[in-house]
């Protein structure tokens, strides 16, 4: 009753803590015409009794997921960044990712529709569309739980849009679940535009995120959670590179760029993480899964520094089980740049010290004379 609703800036959200699918939010966009009046992003007028009529529904719990007593919380409402100004109805985009094991797992952006009022709610009628975590590139649109290429209502694509400072946003993700405590979690991110520049910002964290994003990323979560189950991850920027090489999207790599032909020999070029690059000659190998490089060349690039060693696979020989250090790598295939994971062995004895598996030839055509 004391809160002074007038104090209020133009634009503002209303919203309970403990809400389920998007209910009791209120997205105020700009005044009234009159003082104590301001007009939603529906077009509602909202006065200040209103107002103080729906807070108290929240703190009655009217919108909370476990019907008890909640929190109202009035917070800033944040602008609609320039990258997605065609891709939303009158309110901000937001996007998840979802961490576990303090890796990026997966991601997508949820996008404010018509029909969701102008919330980045799917429950609602929010569209949404998938993230490559690899590169930040938008890919397989989703409304209503079925795939699209085009935001409702429109011809706008939906994919191939680049997400500003996307390492960025993983990173802010990966600090959060460290900070928090939380082992497996959602970060809702949002682009505060600021000038020509724009800041990252985190919305809200989630426990218990929807499993709606796999449909955005045609991928299980199971399936990824399983792959990094277990892995040492010593820093934000390894658990990126982690991800970055495991679930990278392969289609991505063949849109706008055609097949490219490779034969059995190529000559690569690989960038090392010391500054240095070496061009050598590699075996494409299409009957290996994963490529694999001589520890020596990998040490005389700086491969094998501990925050770029991905994980270490176990496989048997003679002598039993061993083990094999996996580590990101990128390097340069017939013209087109490949960022990838490889396993270090010894290959001293052989004379081609890389060898380029099927993995790695997404968008190649592999022509042996």
């Amino acid at each position: 009753e004391k809160f002074d609703f007038l104090k209020l800036k133009t634009d503002f959200v209303v919203k309970p803590n403990n809400g389920l699918g998007g209910q009791g939010i209120i997205v105020i966009e700009k005044q009234g015409e009159f003082a104590g009046e301001w007009i939603d992003s529906t077009g509602e007028i909202w006065r200040v009794d209103d107002l103080r009529l729906h807070i108290a529904d929240i703190l009655a719990g009217r919108y909370s997921m476990d019907d008890v007593s909640d929190i109202a919380y009035i917070e800033e409402r944040v602008r609609v960044h320039p990258i997605f100004e065609k891709y939303s109805y009158h309110g901000t985009p937001d996007i998840r990712v979802i961490v576990f094991n303090r890796i990026p797992i997966m991601s997508y952006v949820r996008l404010p529709t018509e029909e969701s009022g102008g919330r980045a709610n799917l429950f609602q009628g929010a569209a949404a569309v998938g993230i490559d975590i690899a590169t930040g590139i938008t890919t397989y649109g989703v409304h209503h739980a079925k795939a699209t290429d085009f935001f409702p209502g429109t011809r706008r694509k939906l994919a191939n849009i680049q997400i500003p400072q996307w390492e960025e946003i993983l990173t802010i993700a990966i600090v959060a679940t460290e900070a928090i405590g939380l082992g497996y979690m959602a970060c809702d991110i949002v682009l505060q535009p600021d000038g020509d520049n724009s800041t990252p910002m985190i919305l809200e964290v989630n426990a218990q995120p929807g499993l709606k994003i796999q449909i955005a990323n045609r991928a299980g979560l199971k399936e990824r959670l399983a792959r990094v189950k277990g892995l040492k991850i010593v820093s934000p920027r390894h658990g990126i590179r982690v991800a970055q090489a495991l679930f990278a999207d392969p289609k991505l790599a063949e849109k706008g760029l055609g097949r490219k032909s490779v034969g059995r020999y190529e000559e690569i070029e690989i960038v090392g993480l010391n500054g240095h690059r070496e061009k050598l000659m590699a075996k494409i190998d299409t009957g290996a899964d994963i490529s694999s490089l001589d520890i020596r060349v990998a040490e005389d690039l700086g491969l094998m520094s501990a925050d770029n060693v991905l994980y270490e696979s176990s496989f048997y020989n003679s002598l039993g089980k061993k083990k094999r250090k996996v580590v990101g790598i990128t390097y340069y295939l017939s013209g087109r740049k490949v960022k990838s994971r490889i396993s270090i062995t010894d290959r001293s004895r052989m004379s081609k010290k890389m060898l380029i598996g099927w993995l790695d030839l997404s968008g190649f055509a592999v022509v042996v004379e």
